[in-house]
């Protein structure tokens, strides 16, 4: 994972609500297991179990943040534990036990939770954040991000 799509995944998390928050954990694994990939073709061994590494802990995420109380939380939770016992089996063989399948199988329900995401009209889960603004410049086509200025008594903690 590049800096730059570290710094894109932290801004979305600040601005993104439950169900945004989710899309963006499937991203962030997507990413992580295109890099696993790249490094097996590549012959890095070292670089294609961290990023597995880093897959199945974002899995994890992903896994707790489904909802066990209703059929299709259920449905989906059993397709995300199959993806988990890939992973795991991947990473102790040292080589993709069908990790393109999971890649097609995590960004098919990525488009379901795309599409729970648009229709969910709930505010961001993190409180008092930056708010970022987003522009092109004077620069030669460079984007700008600035930070809005808002009352910032109310952030961190409070003894």
């Amino acid at each position: 994972m590049t800096k730059e799509q570290i710094k894109e995944f932290t801004l979305r998390t600040t601005q993104e609500n439950h169900s945004g928050l989710v899309v963006v954990l499937f991203d962030i694994e997507l990413v992580f297991l295109k890099d696993a990939t790249e490094a097996y073709e590549n012959d890095r061994a070292d670089d294609f179990v961290l990023n597995l590494e880093k897959a199945r802990r974002a899995h994890n995420e992903l896994m707790s943040a489904m909802n066990t109380r209703d059929a299709t939380g259920l449905r989906v939770l059993s397709i995300l534990r199959y993806i988990y016992k890939l992973l795991v089996k991947s990473v102790i063989t040292g080589r993709p036990c069908e990790t393109d399948r999971c890649i097609k199988m995590l960004g098919d329900l990525r488009e379901g939770f795309v599409k729970v995401h648009e229709n969910d009209r709930s505010g961001p889960v993190m409180k008092n954040t930056h708010q970022v603004y987003a522009g092109l410049t004077y620069g030669r086509g460079t984007l700008n991000e600035s930070y809005g200025t808002a009352d910032y008594s109310n952030r961190g903690f409070k003894a």
